[in-house]
């Protein structure tokens, strides 16, 4: 793994987009996108990071099942009327010991620490609705035909996208019409949105983007401004929000399928680092994690996160006893995990944390988000890899 920044930004990065029907509508969900360096692996990386991608999103499945089956998920402060509603979604799920596939989920992210030798640790993970994947899917495979088109990139996410859509949907009434939303005005999400409008309607469906707060409530099911029934919805509108909203109040109720279903909540409370690391405790793709400030070995560096806020969860890096970063508290924090912050690559000042994307259960691409402000956040810039 290496950064290089010997190749000039080009100017006009959104013109390579109009070759693709959808690109100018989504070109705007590409707000973190930079082209002001890249990041280099060799194969043999790749191949080890697509491997422990792959094992940590079986892990973080079963930490989920644990927490559900546990009662646990008061500790990651989420509401008994929320719980209520993700046990449920569960037992769909999980029915007589088996999986149901079609109850699964579309995609997520795994945030890895990667040191560029051998150090390989999970950060965060997000499977409800995380920013980056128009930037991880087109942005980065155009910027790679644009600039290095000898090169090769892991990056198999459009496609996988495609038959994942066609997994979910495969046999079941009602499912070639999908509807999805997000609260607008938001340039960043309704770009993200043009994009899965897109994939979807490859996968062979009609899709139709509404605004959340134009969805209507007939006293059984949620209509759109056409009154047509929402049997399918794919949202980018945090769980934890919205379960506690007056749109929740139905949610128990309502028909409509959502992607990614409730259930898979808990995998986007940072509070399950802590229970993954008291279920596998050692593990080589882990750093030690806590509900207690006093539960990590003394003289490391402390990562302190919100459970909530998703990929803008409130951190704070605790170094030698000093506050060396800090993003400010959150408006709902719903608790704190206490992270061991493992070794990250640094080069010129600059730190980088890999994005893996899992597709259901496999992880078929990355980018790498980098910035010199020791966090590392949700507005880091994502720049391109490649690998040779």
């Amino acid at each position: 793994m290496r950064r290089l920044a010997d190749t000039p930004p080009r100017k006009n990065w959104q013109s390579g987009l109009r070759k693709y029907r959808y690109g100018e509508a989504a070109a705007a969900a590409a707000v973190r996108w930079s082209e002001a360096a890249r990041y280099e692996f060799t194969a043999g990386e790749i191949d080890r990071i697509e491997a422990a991608a792959d094992d940590l999103c079986g892990l973080i499945h079963d930490a989920v099942r644990h927490a559900i089956e546990s009662r646990l998920l008061p500790l990651y402060g989420i509401s008994r009327k929320v719980a209520n509603l993700i046990e449920a979604g569960w037992a769909r799920y999980y029915q007589q010991g088996r999986a149901d596939p079609r109850q699964g989920g579309l995609y997520g992210r795994l945030d890895l620490a990667y040191d560029g030798s051998d150090s390989l640790k999970l950060l965060g993970c997000c499977f409800d609705g995380p920013a980056g994947l128009f930037e991880a899917s087109i942005v980065q495979w155009s910027w790679l035909e644009a600039t290095h088109p000898d090169a090769d990139q892991f990056n198999g996410l459009h496609e996988g996208l495609v038959e994942r859509f066609q997994t979910l949907s495969r046999g079941l009434r009602g499912r070639d019409q999908l509807h999805l939303t997000c609260s607008t005005p938001d340039a960043a999400l309704e770009g993200e949105l043009a994009y899965l409008a897109a994939v979807a309607d490859e996968a062979g469906y009609q899709a139709t983007v509404i605004p959340i707060q134009d969805i209507g409530w007939d006293g059984a099911r949620f209509r759109d401004l056409d009154d047509a029934e929402m049997r399918w919805l794919l949202k980018l509108y945090p769980w934890e929000v919205l379960a506690e909203d007056d749109f929740g109040h139905h949610l128990d109720t309502a028909p409509t399928v959502f992607l990614d279903p409730v259930w898979r909540m808990p995998a986007s409370n940072h509070g399950l680092l802590a229970t993954l690391w008291e279920l596998y405790p050692e593990h080589p793709n882990l750093t030690a994690a806590t509900l207690s400030s006093s539960g990590l070995p003394a003289g490391v560096p402390v990562l302190e996160r919100s459970f909530f806020g998703l990929d803008r969860a409130a951190s704070r890096l605790i170094e030698h006893g000093a506050v060396v970063a800090d993003t400010g508290p959150a408006a709902t924090p719903g608790g704190t995990v206490y992270l061991a912050r493992p070794q990250l690559f640094e080069q010129d000042g600059i730190e980088a944390v890999l994005e893996c994307w899992m597709v259901g259960d496999k992880c078929l691409g990355m980018t790498v988000r980098e910035a010199d402000d020791r966090l590392i956040g949700a507005g880091a810039a994502v720049v391109p890899h490649l690998f040779r």
